[in-house]
């Protein structure tokens, strides 16, 4: 059976700004079997349900911190949604870091391994250390904003409000809502 990525979500921020605490606010959707409640849990199984037939991978730890590199984190990535209906939600940095290239050249990347319906970005600012947007790319021109946005015409991007840390987890698991 081959894989079908249908919906991606990347969470982009600078280490240290809550992107996997974002990513776990998912939680507060019922469908992840947790009756609403964010898992305080270290650790946290990878892979969930979303229904019969669709599954999603759950990476809480960016390719970044882990430090791979773009064709490990691909070939891991595929690893873990082997076969049938997927979706992922995973973290990244804005710049490159230790192994890994930047949020652009990273989603360049995972479209063309995967070629997904739909891609949504979340880019957080300000964070609940009221860090800014400028703080994501310091001493550089980019436009991040503008870079995502000229991926690919499948990409969205959005930008939330992070300062209190678990109140965005419905915003981004309804990305997953295929009903």
């Amino acid at each position: 059976m081959s894989t079908y990525v249908e919906r991606a979500l990347f969470i982009v921020a600078p280490r240290n700004f809550g992107k996997s605490t974002t990513l776990r606010s998912m939680f507060r959707d019922h469908r992840l079997g947790t009756a609403g409640k964010i898992p305080k849990a270290p650790k946290l199984p990878d892979e969930y349900r979303l229904g019969n037939e669709r599954r999603l991978y759950l990476r809480l730890t960016s390719p970044h911190e882990a430090n791979e590199s773009l064709k490990e984190f691909l070939t891991k990535t595929k690893g873990k949604m082997a076969g049938g209906r997927w979706c992922f939600a995973g973290p990244l940095h804005p710049d490159a870091f230790r192994r890994m290239p930047d949020t652009v050249t990273t989603i360049k990347g995972f479209i063309r391994e995967f070629e997904p319906e739909r891609v949504r970005v979340a880019v957080l600012h300000p964070n609940h250390q009221q860090g800014d947007l400028s703080d994501f790319l310091p001493g550089q021109s980019r436009e991040l904003l503008s870079e995502l946005h000229s991926i690919d015409e499948r990409v969205e991007v959005m930008s939330i409000d992070v300062r209190v840390l678990d109140r965005n987890g419905l915003l981004l698991a309804d990305f997953f809502d295929f009903t």
